[in-house]
């Protein structure tokens, strides 16, 4: 960590408690003695306003004034959970596809249920935690004008103060974005209304999303340019960020888009001299302050910035289990925070589309073919063909590898057996042996009541909209002999796909239970994501299954399975989900954070790939972007994580939803990416536990926005509840 020091200052400000950490690598001071109690007497130091600032900072990450507690900044809830950063978290993950959580505390599970109201605590934290830290932003604003520099004879400072006034406008537009995004009409209140018992108005989304606009462009002359500050410190770069995002969710806000707008912003980001991670996971350990694709962290320190919030939370909830804490740099685990099915199912290789064959599962009267194919062996259950119905109706598949083999049928041995005297295709007992006329691989139906046979010769190939051939041509697969099945290895898309024969739809097979096993006729099968897939179909057997494996390895796919299930039937037990294992408080190499209970790790709040996906998909919505760029900067991601290209007819909005939770998965996006996209609440999309449900279901519409929490509505008149709570 650089420049995270956290400094044992007390003093009082406005009726606040401060205490500073800085993020200034030159800001060494002494404790401000505690009995001084205005801001006169604090501001006479000049070092004051950088700490004051340093606070503000420290805002998004502690939760009070001693650390890890002791003197919370909020009351009312356990101060572990006050946090900016844990309470910004919980209600953009653990409402989502993302993620679930085993603990009872409170109505934590009013996330997962989606059915929280205007008393859940998590959302007050959340809530109160915003207008603090707007409030602190406020306080350094009125503390900090020329007039109050002048009467304190520190006009000097007026030069620096230009920079730090913007940083305080920028940490405050951050928290009002927020509470637009989160809560959407609140309370709005600026430094210049004073201090003191004061009962703000309410803005509608409309009026604050101006605001957010007004104010970013006016803070921009004043920022630092990108790069120019110190690390974890506000520049240009962070508010092209903040930008960008207020844009993209515009019609979520406003009903008006704003996708040019965010095109322009991303494209400034971009170009600003930040550049990709080349290893995806060393965004996430100890040492991510080396990464020069970070734009905005939110800073993390175990010696000097101690809390039960931010990413000791983060990082603790994750591991349980089998987990070994030690491999994360952490001296324990909380058994807490897992992902659901449904997430899992973005990365094809890890489930969804991942098919392994099933074999011996059916319990069939079965008809052996013995012949010059496989030895003249009656007793081979392997080549046999089966009865799915035990009514002496018999189909099977048989690979005859050359012209004019011989086999009969038989009954488990020689004493039963049928052949074809004349080759007229009736069946005679004990008749001469049948012969396969050409090599080929053979649908064979018998039937032994009415003794006749039928010999299909097919060749297999996959339809669908997920292959390239859509449902218009068949994409041939090729048959190996040593391995008894049909395959290829061929590009997918996003989609469905079946197996036929002989390009038509006499025959073709799909998977009706989704379990490997497959059906004349079935359902389609799901292909969740594109990549390279090697596909088997096995029909020589009496059980008729296939394999989908993918041949793309995608580096962010970073879970914990084993001793864990993919499905949650309860989710109290950890063991239930797979882990998520993103987060280490471990460097790139290997050795462990400066503590063991609290990490060094920074959390990455706007980093370059967010600003990639943004100008992508507000190029698709209409915003005047490159298209190509557009799939060229997906594609870099995409290769980074060793992914593969996509095509840019691959590239749609449904895709890039799921590529944003691949690249940005627990970085608190994708409750409002849900919401954007119209999946959050009552869209076709359902994961497992949404709306109290363990498959999923819809919720009301009115869910895409939380609550003004009771508490305030209870003590200001001037606000209104949000629709349906």
């Amino acid at each position: 960590m650089r420049n995270n020091n956290l400094l044992n200052t007390l003093f009082l400000l406005g009726g606040l408690v401060f205490l500073t950490t800085s993020c200034f690598s030159d800001l060494e001071v002494e404790p401000i003695d505690p009995d001084d109690t205005t801001a006169n007497v604090v501001y006479t130091d000049p070092a004051a306003y950088r700490q004051v600032l340093a606070k503000l900072y420290a805002g998004l990450s502690l939760s009070g004034q001693e650390g890890p507690s002791g003197q919370p900044d909020i009351n009312g809830i356990d101060e572990g959970f006050s946090t900016y950063l844990r309470q910004y978290w919980k209600a953009q993950e653990l409402s989502t596809d993302e993620a679930v959580i085993a603990w009872n505390d409170g109505n934590i599970h009013d996330f997962e249920d989606m059915d929280w109201d205007a008393n859940n605590e998590f959302l007050r934290a959340m809530y109160d935690r915003l207008y603090f830290q707007i409030a602190l932003c406020n306080e350094f604003l009125r503390e900090s004008t020329d007039e109050k520099l002048d009467s304190r004879g520190q006009s000097d400072l007026k030069g620096e103060m230009v920079a730090y006034r913007a940083e305080a406008r920028f940490l405050r537009a951050l928290s009002y974005w927020h509470a637009l995004d989160m809560f959407r009409n609140v309370p709005f209140v600026l430094e210049a209304d004073g201090v003191g018992f004061f009962l703000p108005e309410q803005i509608s989304a409309v009026d604050l999303f101006q605001w957010l606009e007004d104010e970013i462009k006016d803070i921009e002359p004043d920022m630092l340019g990108p790069g120019a500050n110190e690390y974890g410190r506000a520049d240009k770069g962070a508010l092209w960020m903040l930008a960008a995002k207020l844009y993209i969710n515009a019609e979520s806000y406003t009903g008006q888009s704003r996708a040019a707008d965010c095109v322009e912003f991303c494209t400034k980001v971009i170009n600003a001299g930040y550049e990709l991670e080349e290893d995806y996971s060393h965004l996430f350990l100890a040492d991510n302050d080396n990464s020069s694709e970070i734009i905005f962290p939110v800073l993390f320190d175990g010696a000097n910035s101690r809390t039960f919030g931010g990413m000791t939370f983060i990082m603790h909830a994750a591991i349980g289990g089998d987990m070994q804490a030690s491999e994360f740099g952490m001296d324990g685990g909380w058994g807490g925070t897992r992902t659901t099915s449904a997430f899992v199912s973005k990365f094809p290789e890890v489930g969804g589309s991942v098919v392994e064959p099933v074999f011996g599962s059916g319990d069939y009267t079965l008809l052996n073919v013995p012949g010059d194919y496989q030895g003249w062996v009656p007793e081979d259950d392997n080549t046999a063909l089966a009865s799915l119905n035990d009514d002496g109706i018999y189909t099977g598949y048989i690979y005859f590898p050359a012209d004019q083999l011989g086999f009969k049928f038989a009954d488990g041995g020689w004493a039963t057996n049928w052949g074809d005297t004349g080759a007229d295709g009736t069946l005679e007992p004990g008749g001469d042996n049948i012969a396969a006329p050409a090599a080929g691989f053979y649908q064979v139906d018998v039937d032994l009541n009415a003794l006749t046979y039928t010999l299909t010769p097919t060749n297999w190939g996959i339809i669908g909209d997920a292959t390239a051939g859509g449902w218009d041509n068949d994409t041939d697969m090729t048959y190996n002999e040593a391995d008894g099945a049909w395959e290829i290895t061929t590009d997918l898309t996003g989609g469905e796909m079946k197996f036929r024969a002989n390009d038509g739809w006499d025959i073709d097979f799909g998977d009706s239970g989704a379990d490997a096993l497959l059906d004349r006729g079935g359902d389609n099968i799901a292909i969740p994501g594109g990549g390279n897939y090697t596909i088997k179909l096995y029909l020589g057997k009496p059980d008729y299954t296939y394999s989908i494996i993918s041949n793309t390895n995608d580096d962010r796919k970073m879970f914990f399975t084993e001793g864990q299930t993919l499905e949650i039937t309860d989710v109290s037990q950890f063991t239930q989900g797979y882990a998520i294992t993103k987060w280490r408080n471990v460097d790139r190499a290997g050795n462990p954070g400066k503590d063991l209970t609290y990490p060094d790790t920074d959390f990455p709040m706007f980093r370059l790939a967010d600003a990639y996906l943004m100008y992508a998909e507000a190029t698709l919505r209409g915003g005047n972007g490159d298209q190509g760029l557009a799939l060229g900067y997906v594609n870099e991601l995409r290769n980074r994580a060793g992914a593969g290209n996509i095509t840019a007819d691959e590239l749609t909005l449904d895709f890039l939803l799921d590529e944003r939770g691949r690249e940005l998965y627990w970085e608190c996006h994708r409750r409002t990416d849900l919401v954007r996209f119209g999946q959050f609440t009552d869209g076709d999309y359902h994961w497992p536990l949404k709306g109290n449900s363990l498959e999923g279901t819809s919720v009301a519409g009115f869910r895409d926005i939380f609550p003004i929490p009771s508490s305030d509505l209870g003590v200001n008149p001037k606000l209104s509840q949000n629709d349906g709570y």
